[in-house]
């Protein structure tokens, strides 16, 4: 079996303390092999521009298997 890259995407989860929970933002669309310097870029440009501050990040690789 192939395992073959499908896509990939970023979840941020911001963290609203006032109402006691996480808040996840998907971003579909990432390339593949995202380094963590790029993903911790994201994250930190994110963080600047809402008023949630962010919990933590995951990178999310989706791939499809072919014989």
């Amino acid at each position: 079996m192939n395992k073959i890259w499908s896509a990939s995407k970023v979840d941020v989860f911001l963290e609203d303390v006032e109402n006691e929970k996480l808040v996840r933002r998907s971003f579909s669309g990432a390339h593949q092999s995202l380094s963590e310097e790029q993903v911790t870029a994201f994250t930190q440009a994110l963080d600047s521009v809402t008023d949630l501050p962010v919990s933590h990040t995951l990178v999310i690789e989706e791939y499809r298997y072919s014989l």
